[in-house]
């Protein structure tokens, strides 16, 4: 086969695939369709009057228009109108409990009051119990609100609106009441109930732990896998494990194909079966992205070889990257792509380079040394996505995704075997008792690696010299190592490395974190950084603090409950430092929310210094000074409402000032009359407190509301007049900064 060459426009394939991929970024940016329309003609009228480079340069032109129509029916789709419909779907997903109650599942087929839609929907509520016959796979009918979910609220936050898209979901159902389900025949309904069938069979044969992440690793149900084991793969860098992947695409065609070559089957017969083997497990699956675009590989590279072309691994990614995005271009943009088209690259481009180097070439160790390389290639091809993603480096991950990838594929034999054997219950059980016990000793193993400290490289999100020194060293390490390459290698890393490290801040800024009815807000000076308050569930803080790779100089909580200090558990978890913790004198004293005090003391336990504050004191600033208004010292009783204590700041900064209200009592008003430039109204928008008499006191030119509920923000509208008012409800993120001639607010929306 060496005579054979590739197409000669096979070369194309990886311009085009980056050409689409342009396209659909650009896409997210414009406002109308006409801007991919008027390209895509331009393109083709270039094609069709000039000829070699130039033709070449129109079609990739044309290509990235084609990205941008793409792209631009995907992330700007028809919506149904938001209100209340009868609902009718298909459940499509396992049907999941959260601890605050709430229900959460996958609704196909959807029609809105009778009226069929052409996406799937995201249904959630919190009913009583949960209705009967709501299992995968039933037809069910119920009268709930259709929403728009939203997109991004917070600088990094989640981006609820496009992850649904990225799963073909574009609006959300919200209500329980009076469900009916019933069992009807649909394609996507039998997927999902074979999917919870085999689920069952699964831990009935392994028990509940083993059966669960079989689960994960041969289905894509990672329900039953604690949110505590997660975090130690994570750690690990060996996450991609729990999910179905490419890599167990490969185990399951790897099996497939030593099975063919004991039947001696033809090429061609074995290529239809394994293109059928794999639509069924697409399905099986849920259509689970990574699996399609792993069985597309394959399928691309049999049929390569049954017609003798060569394959060329570059090209066959960039096809099926190209197939991929035409279908469905919002993968783009997901951490799970950009995660597998990495390790591929990184395969594809650097291995082949390393395992010509002449170390331990003849050595028995040779096959050892390939692993190794192997597992540096795939973690350098997704350095980049995973330093985006999670601003996390895990440093054991090269040498642990050698062992555990030797290791998972003899797991997932046996779990395959064990599913194969579900009819025979009694030959099951042997084989999931066998692969049970395998699994609770890597389990074990890797709760103790997992828990040890130093394992993790924390660093900052990244940006475009991140970038850059990525594609240097990649280019670089895709060639052949020399000596003379080694300078351009190391130039490369010392740009990725100093574009991770925190640079000094010269500015001064607040932000005001969209949390619901909750308080969550930023203030930077310069390198000093303090937090007021942390919101319920800290996410929105700690992801920016992660993601800039910040540390907390002081932690303000105006008053313990859980709507302002209940975050601190996210803090904790994503390993935030605090140096200092201030609270308002006699605030543990007061009436606050179980839990609370717990959650301080263990704050406390990392070190945190705790300063108890009143009327008077001072936190200096670079550029300024928090001033504290209330409460006096003290005149706190003990068993008050937190609420009546909530620390009220002053704040002059760069020349402006600033009143951060906490959840200030309308009857404690008068200790904070103070003239200020920007208000943060009090308890989110409640009508008990930001008077209009307050109002005209301190004569804001700016008010920051942080609210999720629409009445108090309607009410906190009425009252502040003329005063411009940015609702986090409304704006998402409100983020004001700061400069000696003024102050400017920018929003998230």
């Amino acid at each position: 086969m060496s005579d054979i060459r590739p197409n000669p426009l096979a070369w194309m394939l990886p311009l085009s695939a980056l050409a689409l991929a342009a396209g659909i970024l650009l896409s997210r940016r414009v406002d109308a369709i006409w801007f991919g329309a008027a390209a895509m003609a331009g393109a083709l009228a270039i094609a069709g009057l000039f000829h070699g480079r130039t033709r070449r340069a129109a079609f990739l032109m044309a290509v990235m228009a084609l990205g941008v129509l793409r792209g631009f029916a995907a992330y700007h789709p028809s919506l149904p109108e938001e209100g209340t419909y009868t609902v009718t779907g298909v459940v499509a997903d396992e049907v999941r409990t959260r601890e605050n109650g709430q229900v959460r599942t996958i609704l196909r087929q959807v029609t809105l009051d009778g009226k069929p839609v052409f996406s799937g929907a995201y249904w959630t509520g919190y009913p009583d119990e949960l209705p009967e016959g709501l299992v995968p796979g039933a037809s069910v009918s119920v009268t709930a609100r259709v929403y728009h979910p939203s997109g991004r609220d917070n600088p990094g936050g989640f981006d609820f609106r496009e992850y649904l898209l990225q799963r073909g979901m574009t609006f959300g159902v919200y209500g329980m009441d009076d469900v009916t389900a019933e069992e009807r025949f649909s394609l996507s309904g039998l997927t999902a109930r074979i999917r919870h069938a085999l689920t069952e069979g699964l831990t009935e044969a392994m028990g509940e732990e083993a059966g669960g992440y079989a689960a994960a690793m041969l289905l894509g149900n990672r329900e039953l896998i604690s949110s505590e084991d997660r975090e130690a793969f994570n750690r690990l860098g060996i996450a991609h494990i729990l999910s179905v992947s490419g890599y167990h695409v490969g185990v399951l065609a790897g099996l497939m194909t030593m099975l063919f070559r004991r039947l001696k089957m033809r090429r061609g017969i074995r290529t239809v079966i394994t293109a059928v083997v794999l639509a069924g497990y697409c399905l099986l699956t849920g259509m689970n992205a990574p699996v399609v675009r792993a069985s597309v590989l394959v399928v691309l590279y049999q049929l390569g070889r049954l017609q003798n072309r060569q394959n060329i691994g570059l090209h066959l990614l960039s096809g099926s990257a190209v197939l991929m995005l035409l279908v469905s271009p919002t993968q783009l943009t997901g951490a799970s792509f950009q995660l597998t088209y990495g390790a591929m690259l990184g395969l594809l481009l650097v291995l082949p380079a390393l395992e010509r180097l002449p170390v331990l070439k003849k050595s028995r160790f040779r096959k050892l040394w390939t692993a190794l390389c192997a597992a540096f290639a795939a973690q350098l091809g997704i350095l980049l996505p995973q330093i985006y993603w999670f601003q996390e480096v895990p440093l054991l991950a090269m040498p642990l995704n050698v062992l555990v990838l030797a290791g998972a594929g003899i797991l997932m034999t046996l779990y395959w075997l064990t599913l194969a054997l579900l009819a025979l219950p009694p030959v099951a059980a042997v084989i999931g008792a066998a692969a049970g016990f395998v699994t609770e000793r890597l389990l074990d193993a890797i709760r103790a690696l997992g828990n040890l400290n130093g394992i993790v490289l924390w660093v900052g999100q990244g940006n475009a010299a991140t970038f850059l020194g990525w594609v240097i060293v990649m280019g670089v390490l895709s060639i052949l190592w020399t000596k003379r390459r080694a300078l351009p290698a190391l130039l490369g890393a010392a740009i990725m490395a100093l574009s991770l490290v925190p640079w000094p801040y010269a500015g001064a800024c607040y932000i005001q974190f969209s949390v619901g009815n909750a308080d969550a807000a930023l203030l930077r000076d310069r390198d000093m950084v303090i937090a007021v308050d942390t919101g319920e569930d800290g996410d929105a803080l700690a992801t920016y603090l992660k993601q800039q790779r910040l540390s907390l100089d002081a932690l303000i909580l105006t008053h313990l409950h859980g709507d302002h200090a209940g975050g601190i558990r996210a803090l904790l978890d994503n390993g935030i430092p605090v140096a200092t913790v201030y609270l308002a004198d006699g605030a543990e004293n007061a009436a606050i929310e179980g839990g609370m005090r717990a959650l301080l003391e263990e704050l406390l336990a990392t070190g945190a210094e705790l300063r108890v504050v009143a009327r008077g004191d001072v936190i200096e600033l670079p550029d300024g000074v928090m001033t504290v208004v209330w409460p006096e010292q003290g005149k706190v009783r003990s068993g008050m409402d937190a609420n009546l204590h909530s620390l009220v700041f002053h704040v002059e900064l760069m020349g402006n000032t600033m009143l951060l209200t906490g959840d200030m009592d309308g009857d404690y008003e008068r200790y904070a009359e103070v003239p200020v430039d920007i208000l943060k109204a009090a308890h989110h928008g409640s009508k008990a407190s930001t008077s209009e008499a307050y109002l005209e006191a301190v004569a804001p030119k700016t008010i920051i509301l942080s609210c999720g509920d629409e009445t108090r923000q309607v009410s906190m509208e009425e009252r502040s007049g003329d005063v411009p008012l940015y609702g986090t409800r409304e704006h998402g993120a409100v983020t004001i900064s700061f400069s000696p001639d003024g102050y400017t607010v920018r929003t998230m929306r």
